[in-house]
Formats: structure tokens, sequence, C-alpha cells
């Protein structure tokens, strides 16, 4: 072994041979060997070089090594002249333990400052650690740029050579230790570090530390892992005119919901996935791909509760946050409506600000659901001879006839005014042999991959149970009524007779997802749930906001609004939110509940439709003139009773009038219209000429000569009485 890196490579007669790490050392040690398992070793082979050395003068060196190293043989490295070299190499080294080490490193002579930009610097490089240590020895140090630990190359050179002056021009020296080797191996950030930087947390995560979790103590359907998933197959569809789906090739996508103590397959759906335009309802043009969405997570829901009931104990249903999502407003309704005894656990979502500039990256975390991920890949290898098949990478894995059977196929769906096109109709195209299979086709073959996955035993799950069967001897004929390739019941043994059971063969096996799933509902059986508790499943939940006398919100960007015409959300503040439960295929109607689950009531549009009311709708227009006329009053009331002191002095200057009015009537009732007319006109003449004489007598009065007057307290004219002023 080289001992080339240690100061002293003769023995030292002061220093006395210690075949051991010295305490002193021991975080050295750590440090430097990381690996445990070299720890050990490094351990026994001192143990073994102090055997050696104490016998060494006792008889022939070679001997004793060799007759020690006789009972290592079954050890890598202990051999015979193993342990010689060895010997040697630690006795050179002065007793020094790590002259043993291989590859030893001696702790970092750099300054902390430096080697934390030295890895900034090769994170950012995009090409690889050699070239960013080129860019510091030949670009950032020449330049004089400043180097944190060491300043610039003038500050570091006038420190270290200071008899010396400085050279005007870079005269390629370098501090020790920058060879490009020692800061590559040295200080270079780690794997997880770079890929953190480069690739992003996902990528990091195969250089961290996992997380190993047992499911084993899991009982039927405690957890419940959600997932979206993409067949490795295609199908041709024959199309659907009410659906406007047009006749071709498609993707297949699905969503599956599974149990992780047992792996039991709950409930799966599965469709074709396929891309459509649709007018809206500002009149563009939109392009919409149609594909499993977060309403059909209602109805696996739906599924896998009505045929597997519920626990009395809790159930977390773990989901993401994409087509397998759980939305916020279906997990408010899941924990109101059943008590508590449904919980939403997502995924974790990683939010690392990884980049210098702040960038944030975002992205699932796979691996927290690798459960259901395992499954799929027994799925997709199960299902690879399918017609069809391409690949989880088309462009990688496909095969070379793909394109061409794609071809082909499409040319028996053309749809058009060409003449090439065939214009078949889906009830022709559905009797057509193609090279992809129908969508019927490959729903039957998947519920039977399905079903064959929960029978399997070769497998290695995690928590699953051994489980020992007897197998009779192939040459033995099998007693009349007993199953030759497997028993695994205490009742089928028996049935044998004692002189037969000594032929048994026992032979253990995993357990099955669909053995464990029956064994672990035998102590933990489930509620079945009633259809009403089950039909709110159905219904799409939706947070509305109680404004203007009707709960509204928007839905695929269209507007809803429900109005309260039967006050069912009266004395709810406006700006409240409210939960309601709505058939988007019949929205016209919807129930209304609190946040916290108390049901409200139903709610029903005005007119029916998100676009109003019918014009031509004679009786639609009524209904809703009626429904308005509603909210009016009750508007009006409502101001009304804040208002009654103001209401009743009205009402009797109402009263007051109205007597009025009416003895004027009937004091000018006997005379003709005529003169009553005359009367009103003469009487008005008369007030109007007696306010022109006031204003006459007021305009004669001299105001200066009344004003100083009364300053010089004289006598006031009779012409100019306060009479005058009234």
């Amino acid at each position: 072994m080289s001992t080339d890196q240690f100061a002293i490579t003769t023995p030292d007669p002061q220093r006395p041979a210690l075949f051991a790490v010295p305490v002193l050392d021991q975080d050295e040690l750590f440090s430097s060997v990381a690996k445990p398992s070299r720890r050990e070793e490094l351990t026994l082979t001192l143990k073994v070089l102090g055997r050696i050395h104490a016998a060494r003068d006792s008889r022939d060196f070679v001997a004793v090594t060799d007759e020690i190293a006789a009972g290592y043989r079954h050890r890598k490295g202990f051999s015979g002249p193993s342990l010689r070299r060895k010997y040697y190499a630690y006795r050179d080294a002065s007793w020094d333990w790590r002259a043993l080490v291989k590859n030893y490193k001696t702790p970092s002579a750099q300054p902390t400052e430096f080697v934390e930009f030295l890895k900034g610097i090769i994170e950012t490089n995009p090409r690889s650690a050699a070239a960013a240590i080129n860019v510091l020895l030949n670009e950032i140090w020449p330049s004089g740029a400043h180097v944190p630990g060491y300043g610039t190359w003038q500050n570091w050179f006038a420190q270290t050579h200071p008899l010396q002056p400085i050279p005007k021009h870079f005269p390629r020296v370098y501090p020790d230790g920058w060879t490009p080797g020692n800061l590559r191996s040295r200080y270079a950030p780690t794997k997880a570090q770079r890929a953190v930087f480069s690739q992003g947390f996902h990528a990091a995560h195969r250089y961290l530390p996992v997380v190993k979790r047992d499911p084993s103590s899991l009982r039927p359907m405690e957890w419940i892992v959600f997932d979206d998933f993409e067949l490795d197959t295609q199908v041709v569809h024959p199309g659907d005119p009410e659906r406007k789906i047009k006749p071709g090739v498609y993707y297949v996508a699905g969503i599956m919901a599974m149990c992780v103590g047992s792996r039991k397959k709950l409930a799966w759906e599965i469709g074709t996935r396929f891309d459509r335009t649709e007018t809206q309802p500002n009149g563009t043009v939109k392009k919409i791909r149609s594909n499993l969405r977060a309403s059909d997570m209602q109805a696996l829901l739906y599924q896998m509760f009505s045929e597997h009931g519920l626990p009395d104990y809790q159930v977390t249903l773990i989901c993401e946050n994409a087509t397998a999502a759980i939305s916020p407003e279906l997990e408010l309704m899941l924990t109101t409506a059943f008590e508590g005894r449904i919980k939403v656990d997502r995924t974790a979502v990683i939010r690392h600000k990884t980049l210098a500039n702040g960038f944030v990256e975002k992205g699932g975390a796979p691996w927290e659901k690798g459960w259901i991920e395992s499954e799929f890949n027994y799925l997709w290898n199960q299902m690879a001879g399918q017609r069809g098949y391409k690949g989880s990478n088309e462009r990688l894995n496909a095969p070379g006839h793909l394109a061409e059977a794609r071809k082909y196929a499409l040319k028996f769906c053309s749809q058009g005014d060409r003449p090439k096109d065939l214009n078949l109709p889906p009830e022709i195209i559905s009797e057509l042999r193609l090279p992809f299979p129908s969508p019927t086709e490959l729903e039957t073959t998947f519920d039977f991959v399905v079903a064959r996955s929960e029978t399997r035993t070769k497998h290695r799950i995690q928590g699953f149970d051994k489980i020992t069967e007897f197998m009779w001897p192939r040459n033995l004929p099998a007693p009349e009524g007993i199953d030759p390739h497997g028993l695994n019941s205490f009742r089928a043994l028996a049935l044998i007779e004692p002189a037969d059971r000594t032929q048994l063969i026992a032979k253990p096996r995993n357990e099955s997802p669909l053995e464990r799933w029956e064994r672990l509902c035998l102590d933990h059986p489930r509620q079945s749930l009633s259809h009403n508790v089950l039909s709110i499943l159905l219904l799409t939940p939706k947070r509305a906001t109680y404004k203007n006398s009707a709960a509204s919100f928007t839905h695929q960007d269209e507007g809803y609004s429900y109005l309260d015409d039967d006050g069912i959300l009266l004395g709810i503040p406006e700006g409240t939110k409210v939960l309601l439960y709505i058939d988007f295929t019949k929205p016209q109607t919807c129930l209304a509940t609190k946040e916290n689950g108390d049901p409200l009531g139903a709610l029903r549009m005005l007119g029916g439709s998100t676009r109003g009311v019918d014009i031509t709708d004679t009786a639609a227009m009524d209904e809703a003139r009626d429904r308005r006329r509603k909210i009016v009053q009750r508007t009006m009331d409502e101001v009304a009773a804040r208002h009654l002191d103001e209401n009743a002095e009205l009402a009797t200057n109402k009263k007051h009038n109205a007597k009025i009015v009416a003895d004027y009537r009937a004091a000018t009732a006997p005379m003709p219209a005529a003169e009553r007319i005359v009367a009103a006109v003469g009487e008005a003449n008369t007030r109007e000429q007696a306010r022109t004489e006031t204003q006459r007598q007021i305009d004669k009065v001299d105001t200066h000569k009344l004003v100083s007057q009364r300053a010089a307290k004289l006598p006031v004219d009779a012409s100019s009485s306060d009479a005058d002023w009234v």
C-alpha cells in the first residue's frame, strides 16, 4: 500500500505500536471511512496485525503470517501476502492507521468559503465538474477576480511570496491542492446536490435515503391509493355521433383505486382519450382533450363504496393533484357527509427553491404511492401481447410496424368528402378485423389481467404472510376427492389418511392479494351503505357564494346561479360560502348545505338553464317573473320592517291629507264643474295678487334709512314700521 501521502516514511522509535484507532482519531475515522463495513474491516485488520507483531520474533515471519491467515481464509484481503504487506505499510507509517485505508484522504486544507464557492460553480455548469474546474483555473483565477477564501491572485501571491515583486501578468501559479483531480474528487458536490440543481428534486430522489414503510398492520380499506394511468395499448373506436367522437385510433387512459394493505383492486375505470372542438358560450372554438376527469373520481368512489361498503374505522384516501384528484369541494363533502370517517391525504408536492435566481420547482412525489406503481408494472407486462401494443414510449420501444398498422386502421375510419374516405358507420367499423382491439375487447382483457394479478403468489410485496401448501408427489396418484395441486387448510389435511400424510411435500409460498383481502375481511367486516347515502357521491359538490338572493359559482368557464326564492338561505350573511350538490347532466336543481354539512334545502335556476329564460316560452317567463316578484316583495317587507315609525307617520299624513281633500270635494260638490274650475283659478289668482302686493310694500322700505335711524335711536316713521317686515 502506498504511503507517500504521509510525512513520516520510516518507523518512529518514540511512537509506540498501537494496533487500534486512537480515541482522539475516532471523529476522523468516521469522516474518512463512511461505510461501517470498512470500519469493521479496519478494526479486524489492526487486531490481526497485533497478533502478527506479538509473534514476529518467535519463529519465521512468513510462517507466522501464513498460520494466522489460515484462520481468516473466508475473508477477502487476509491472505498471508496481504497481511505481510499491510504489516510493513503500517510499520513504515509509524503505526499510523491511515496507511491501512485505501485512498485515504486527509482532512480538507481548503477554506470553507472556497469549498462552497467551488461547489456553486460546479452546480451551475451544465456540462461537467471538470469543465467547471477548468473555468476556475483558466478564467476566474487568472482574470484577477475575487475568489472567496483566497482573494485575487495578486493578493495571494503577495502573501505567499513576500520577497518577490507581484508580476504584471498572471504567472500561472495556484494555491496548494488546486489540481483538477484533487478539486474534483474531494470538493465536488454530491450526486444528490448536483441532481437537485440540474434536474430537480425528482431526479435526486435516487441518491437520497428512502423511508421503508411497512403496510402489514393496515386493515382492509384503511388506506386506499388512487392513481391515473395510460395503457400501453391503443384501440380503434368506431365512433359515437351523440358524443361527437369520430372513428379513429385512440390512446386509452384509466384511473384505479387499490387497498394498500391487501393490494386488492377496489375499483377502476378505463376509457379512450381523444380531442374534439367545442364552441364556447362566448363564440370561440376551443380544442378539448376528452379524458377521464375529476368527475370520474366520484363515479369511482360510488363504485368502490357500493361494492365494498365502509368500515367502522377511518378510511384514508391517498390521491394526487392530477386526473386522479379529489377536488377541495369533494373532500369537504366526504368529510362532512360521512362525519369524519373518510379522510383525504394528498401526495407531497415539492416546492423547493433550487436555483440561485429563486425559480421554484413544482413536481409530485410518485414514491409516496409506490404500491400502485409497482402493480401497474405487473399489469402492463401481462398485457404486452395485446394487439395494438404501443409501448410505454412510442419513440423508444414501440413495435416497428406500429406506424403502418395505424395508417392501415385509419383508412377504414376515414370520414369526409374526399374520394378515399370510406365514411363507414360505427356498426360496420366494429365488425372489421383491424390490428387494434376495440374498447370492449380491451376492457375485457383488462378485467381479466386485474383478476389474475390478485391471485398471484410470486411477488415481493412487503407485509404479506407465508402459506405452506402440501403437494402430492407427481409419481403418486392422489386420493379421491383431494386436490393434488395444493392443500393449505387443516380441513383438507384432516381428510387424508395418516399413512398418506407422510407422502406430502411441503412447499411454502407467498400469500396472494385476494387471500389476504379475504383473511383480513373476516376480522374487520364492513357496513354496506344505503342508496340515499351513495347517491350523494354521484352529485358534484361545488362551493358557491351566497349573494343577491342567489348562490352562484363558475364551472368550466360557465356561470351557474341558483335563486333562493323560497328563502332557505335567509339568515346567512351576504358573501357566505355554501356547498351545492349538482348533477351537471340535469343542473336545473341543486341541494344546498352549509360547509359543515348541515342541510339547507333545494335551490333552482331561474329559467332552468345557464343561458337564462327562453323568451318564447310564455309559461317559463311568467314563472320567472313570479319567482322574482317573491324576492322583491320579501326585500320590500324586510326594509319596511326596519322603518315602522316612519311608515306610521307617513300613514297618518296620508289620512290627514285624504280628509282635507274629501272635505273640499264635499263642499264643492253642489257646484257645476265649470264653476269649480273657475273658483279654483280665482282663488289661485287672489293668492298670487296678495303675494305681489306684499312684495311691493317690502320694496318701498328704505332699509338704509331704517338702519341709520335705529342706530341713532331716532323715532321711526310710521311708514317704516316693523309690520312692513313681516
